[in-house]
């Protein structure tokens, strides 16, 4: 089965296959690299400049993996006849989609690049950990017991974490099997914070939060977001949205998983990497946009936050 896999990556090797995922396309790309980490699990890297529209059709076989895809630049519309309705893929979201036995039309619209990360997993390989499995979501579950009767579309924003482990997937700090080594170590780190993102989502909203303290909470991040290059002090914000101090901190906590300004400063870096990406702000200008007065006090942050400074970025991106 992997051995068609491999043979139908036609983004990477440019030929024809009807035996897995086979996809008949003509692109422009700087590369498009498929690795395989382990027996039932790939990887592809994808940088690739639509200087002109592109559709591509694809036809999905019985066989096919669970594609988990994560857009960082650049995105295509989906018309599939396994869906009720044409879908966009966009930039800043991820997408765990099985759909086995359908037909595809991916449409690219021209003059855009785009920058994606690949996870292929067969279902052999999720079976592994079966002593696990009713732990998943029920639809993934299935998905890996009964895969010819399954069907996957979620649609899931990229979490802060999620995007530093895809821009150190985008360097390239060792060669030959060291560097399998280390994709492979990110693949895992980024499965692992995917599914405890799932995992999340699936679980009831706290008890202890009343709808009103819910909308309070939710109100608080709208407020951050919209203010972020001036946002208000703690006392402030909690006056805003009508609840006290501790229970504002507590509630945003246990919704969001991070603090107020943690999650403001997650929200002002991930701003930072969009603008920087564009390349139509220097340094200076991107760290005033998103709330640094300073430029070296932005770049410190920035660092700390990717590993990389901001110009390292830059030059990645390009």
């Amino acid at each position: 089965m992997e051995n068609h896999f491999a043979n139908s990556l036609v983004v990477n090797f440019g030929e024809k296959s009807k035996d897995c995922c086979s996809v008949q396309q003509k692109l422009e790309y700087k590369y498009a690299q498929a690795v395989q980490l382990r027996p039932g699990l790939w990887l592809q890297i994808i940088d690739i400049h639509h200087r002109s529209h592109h559709v591509q059709h694809i036809q999905n076989a019985e066989n096919m993996p669970i594609i988990l895809s994560f857009y960082l630049s650049g995105g295509s519309r989906i018309s599939n006849n396994g869906l009720a309705q044409t879908e966009e893929k966009i930039a800043g979201r991820n997408y765990l989609y099985y759909l086995p036995n359908s037909i595809e039309i991916e449409e690219f619209s021209d003059r855009q690049r785009i920058h994606a990360v690949k996870i292929y997993i067969f279902p052999k390989l999720i079976f592994t950990f079966r002593d696990q499995l009713q732990e998943l979501p029920t639809d993934i579950k299935n998905a890996v017991e009964n895969p010819e009767q399954a069907f996957l579309n979620h649609i899931d924003t990229i979490t802060p974490a999620q995007q530093h482990v895809l821009q150190q997937m985008f360097l390239k700090p060792y060669k030959g099997i060291t560097h399998q080594f280390y994709l492979e170590s990110k693949v895992l780190e980024l499965l692992a914070l995917y599914f405890d993102q799932i995992l999340r989502n699936t679980k009831p909203l706290p008890k202890q939060l009343t709808s009103k303290e819910l909308d309070s909470i939710y109100q608080a991040r709208d407020i951050l977001i919209q203010t972020m290059t001036n946002p208000p002090s703690l006392p402030k914000l909690a006056k805003q949205v009508q609840l006290n101090e501790r229970r504002l901190k507590q509630g945003f906590r246990k919704v969001f998983d991070n603090t107020i300004f943690g999650y403001l400063h997650d929200y002002r870096m991930e701003q930072a990497q969009i603008l920087l990406k564009t390349g139509q702000l220097n340094i200076q200008e991107t760290a005033h946009c998103v709330g640094y007065a300073s430029r070296s006090s932005f770049v410190v942050a920035f660092k700390k936050k990717f590993q990389v400074t901001p110009s390292q970025y830059r030059r990645v991106m390009k």
